[in-house]
C-alpha cells in the first residue's frame, strides 16, 4: 500500500471531485436512518474482528501465518453464507487466494477486493500488540490492509441481517501478496473484475482526509548486468574491462530519463560490483524503480534505457537489461470518477467528510490490475488510518468504522438497484 500527501482544500472539501482540488460533481443519496443503526451496532464486532486479524501475523511469504489467515478467512466467508473457493498463488507464494461468492436476485455484480498480507516481519507483533488507545486501535497492518477485510467481513454480516441480496453476484477477493506486488494474485484480479459491472476496493483511507483516489502510478523495475573483465588492479589494470566503471557512466548516461512533469520517475536504488580492493570488477549489477503516470510512457521509458545502455564508455564490455513489470498505471475512468463522487455523496450522509483526490500517489494498488478490465474501480474504501509502511504504531480511527460500514452497505444497495 502507498502513502498519499493530500492537499489542504481536498481534505477541507467535503464534496470535492478533485484535479488541483476544485471541479466539483454533485450526486443526490438518501439518508438510511436503520442503515446507520447497524451500523453503529457493528462496531464492537468489527473490533473483535480487527483484533483476530491482528493477532494472525500475515506477513507477505509467511509460511505459518499466510496459510493461517487463508484458513480464517475461508471459514469467516462460509459462516457468511458464501461459496468459497481457494486459489494456489502463481508464483508459488504462501497460503491461498480466497474468493467467496454470493448469489442474489439482481442484476448487477459486485467485486469486493482487500489483501491479507502485510510489511512486517514474523515477531513483530510480539512488540506491538494489538490495543486500543482513546479513538484509536493499533496493531501491524491494522489499517493496511485488515481495516478493509473487517470492513468487508462486518458489512456483509449486516447485509446479512437486513435480509439484502438484491445484487446479482457479490464477489469477495483476499489475496496473499498485494504488498510484495501481487505476482501470485494479479492474474485472479483481473478475471474477477472482467466478470464484475463494480470493484471495491479496500487499502486504508488516510486518517485525516478519509479521500478515495483516483489515481496510482505504474511500476517497474530495472536489472542491469555488466559484464567487463577481471584483472590486477595493481599489476595489469589495463588488461581489464572495468564493470564498475561502465556501470557507474550508465547511472550518469540515464539521468534525464526521469522527468517528474511528465510523472515520469526513474531512479537508481541498488548497485553491487566486485569481490575483492585489488582487482578490477569483472560484473556488476544496477537496480533503477520505475514509475510512470501512464501506461504507454513504460515502453518509452524501456526503450531509452536500452539505447543508453548500448552507449557504452568501455567497447569490450557487455550490457544486458531486463525490466520486471510491477503494477500499470491506475487512472480512474469517468465511470470510476462517478463511483467516487457516489461514493462521497453516501459518506457525507453519515457526517463523514472525504476528498477525492486525482492527485497521483507514488504506489501502486491492486486497483490497477482490476482496472485493466474497463469496469468502474473505488479505491481506499477501507478504515482511515496511519502508520503502515513505517516503524511509527499503526493504527485506525475508531468512530470511523460506523461511517465507513455505512458506505459500504450503502453503497452495494445502490449499486444493485441501479441508484
Amino acid at each position: 500500500m502507498y502513502r498519499r500527501l493530500y492537499c489542504a482544500a481536498a481534505i477541507a472539501a467535503a464534496l470535492t471531485v478533485s484535479s488541483g482540488c476544485s471541479d466539483s460533481v454533485a450526486v443526490p443519496a438518501t439518508y438510511d436512518s436503520a442503515l446507520d443503526a447497524a451500523s453503529r451496532g457493528q462496531q464492537t464486532a468489527t473490533l473483535s474482528t480487527l483484533e483476530a486479524l491482528v493477532n494472525i501475523e500475515s506477513g507477505s511469504g509467511d509460511a505459518v501465518g499466510m496459510p493461517q489467515m487463508s484458513d480464517y478467512l475461508a471459514q469467516q466467508l462460509a459462516s457468511l453464507g458464501a461459496t468459497v473457493t481457494r486459489h494456489k498463488p502463481e508464483d508459488g507464494g504462501a497460503g491461498d487466494n480466497i474468493v467467496g461468492r454470493f448469489e442474489g436476485t439482481g442484476n448487477r455484480s459486485i467485486l469486493l477486493m482487500a489483501h491479507m498480507d502485510t510489511v512486517y516481519p514474523r515477531g513483530f507483533l510480539a512488540r506491538a500488540p494489538f490495543r486500543i488507545d482513546g479513538n484509536r486501535a493499533y496493531g501491524p497492518g491494522i489499517a493496511d490492509d485488515k481495516g478493509g477485510i473487517a470492513v468487508i467481513l462486518n458489512a456483509l454480516s449486516i447485509l446479512r441481517a437486513q435480509d439484502f441480496n438484491g445484487y446479482g453476484t457479490l464477489t469477495v477477493l483476499f489475496n496473499t501478496d498485494e504488498e510484495v506486488g501481487s505476482f501470485g494474485s494479479r492474474t485472479l484480479i483481473q478475471s474477477l473484475a472482467a466478470q464484475h459491472d463494480y470493484v471495491l476496493s479496500h487499502e486504508p483511507a488516510a486518517d485525516v482526509a478519509e479521500s478515495f483516489g483516483l489515481a496510482t502510478s505504474g511500476i517497474a523495475h530495472a536489472e542491469v548486468t555488466v559484464t567487463g573483465r577481471a584483472s590486477h588492479a595493481g599489476v595489469a589494470p589495463e588488461l581489464g574491462v572495468n564493470a564498475l566503471t561502465e556501470a557507474a557512466d550508465l547511472i550518469l548516461r540515464t539521468q534525464d530519463i526521469d522527468n517528474k512533469d511528465r510523472e515520469i520517475r526513474f531512479n537508481w536504488t541498488l548497485a553491487s560490483a566486485g569481490s575483492a580492493s585489488n582487482a578490477i570488477p569483472d560484473t556488476a549489477k544496477l537496480t533503477a524503480d520505475m514509475r510512470y503516470g501512464r501506461n504507454e510512457d513504460l515502453e518509452a521509458m524501456i526503450a531509452m534505457l536500452t539505447e543508453r545502455a548500448q552507449q557504452k564508455r568501455l567497447s569490450a564490455a557487455e550490457v544486458s537489461v531486463d525490466v520486471l513489470r510491477g503494477r500499470p498505471a491506475f487512472n480512474a475512468s469517468t465511470a470510476g470518477q462517478a463511483l467516487a463522487a457516489k461514493a462521497q455523496a453516501i459518506y457525507r450522509e453519515v457526517g463523514g467528510s472525504a476528498a477525492v483526490v486525482a492527485e497521483r500517489s507514488g504506489g501502486g494498488t491492486d486497483a490497477a490490475y482490476a482496472a485493466m478490465s474497463g469496469k468502474p474501480v473505488l479505491e481506499n474504501m477501507g478504515l482511515p488510518g496511519f502508520g503502515y509502511h513505517t516503524n511509527a504504531d499503526e493504527y485506525i480511527v475508531i468512530d470511523t468504522i460506523p461511517r465507513r460500514l455505512y458506505l459500504a452497505t450503502r453503497l452495494i444497495m445502490d449499486l444493485s438497484r441501479d441508484r
